[in-house]
């Protein structure tokens, strides 16, 4: 018996894994609002942290970037 194996590609960039420790109400949330977008969780994510890291570096650019460390606690 003869197998084949096919590895189908998706559309769209490249992506790696990143594996992250979230708060498990965060991940309920994201996991809601994935639902509620029709969108993959990963998609979300995605979007998300590129909205923060443009308004991080705007507030670089500006001179009203935050120095110090974040509470993690929320």
């Amino acid at each position: 018996m003869k197998y084949e194996i096919r590895v189908m590609k998706k559309e769209g960039p490249e992506r790696s894994t990143y594996s992250v420790r979230l708060r498990p109400s965060l991940v309920k949330s994201l996991r809601h609002a994935a639902v509620e977008e029709e969108r993959p969780l990963s998609e979300l994510l995605e979007w998300a942290i590129e909205d923060f890291l443009v308004k991080c570096d705007r507030a670089h650019q500006t001179g009203k970037g935050k120095k110090g460390k974040r509470d993690s606690g929320r």
